[in-house]
């Protein structure tokens, strides 16, 4: 009697059938498998490809609202007839973004100009949300710290002078050495202003004028330190 061992044509055969009948318990382990591998070799590309598109197409809006916001403001030539009517169109495009395109790292950007566009609309409120939203997703980067200014702007601008100084002090202690931080010693002296401390103002235009003196920011505080003098 010839033993498996000895028969390769017998022990491939008896492989293959043990194959067969562990293959017909487990059907749907293999379907999973299959359904897995197959999304690997072709969903996950065919993911990346139209993530790739989705930034691209958003890089196309932002320059698109990017060009409205720099367009030309003419009452009879146009292509706009008014800053408000320009702005209102810049928003909207760069609204858009946000809407169509939410997971790419431009919708990041977009949110930002979001809030700039809706503090030259005067529209305080949600530019301060916007400029938060922009803060926390920019964190780390120049733009994120023009947002951060953009709160406490917006902030003053509602008069809520409480609440933009301490947004403006915990700037300045924190990140003292941030390429803004000038403009904030500026936005804080105004804030004080506002809120009748001129002490503190005066405090704040000094401080800027000492160690920012060849800057705009620096020239600009010995500027208002005479202003407030006379």
């Amino acid at each position: 009697m010839t033993s498996l061992g000895k028969n390769p044509l017998l022990a491939e055969k008896t492989s293959i059938q043990k194959a067969g009948v562990w293959a017909k318990a487990h059907q749907e382990i293999i379907a999973v498998a299959g359904i897995l591998f197959l999304f690997t070799s072709i969903g996950i590309p065919y993911y990346l490809h139209s993530q790739a598109k989705s930034e691209n197409d958003a890089k196309g809006v932002l320059n698109l609202g990017q060009y409205y916001l720099h367009s030309q403001v003419d009452p009879k030539n146009g292509p706009f007839k008014s800053t408000m009517e320009r702005d209102q169109q810049a928003l909207q495009t760069f609204q858009r973004i946000i809407t169509d395109y939410s997971g790419t790292s431009t919708a990041k950007l977009a949110r930002f100009y979001v809030a700039k566009t809706q503090y030259s609309l005067k529209q305080f409120t949600q530019a301060y949300t916007s400029f938060d939203s922009a803060c926390r997703e920019l964190g780390g980067t120049p733009l994120g710290e023009e947002a951060y200014l953009g709160k406490i702007i917006s902030l003053e601008a509602q008069a809520q002078w409480v609440q933009a100084t301490t947004l403006a002090e915990t700037f300045l202690r924190d990140h003292s050495a941030s390429f803004i931080a000038p403009q904030v010693h500026l936005t804080l002296s105004n804030i004080y202003l506002g809120n009748q401390n001129k002490e503190k103002a005066l405090e704040q235009l000094k401080m800027t004028v000492k160690n920012y003196p060849d800057t705009f920011w620096g020239r600009e505080a010995a500027r208002l330190l005479e202003n407030l003098k006379s």
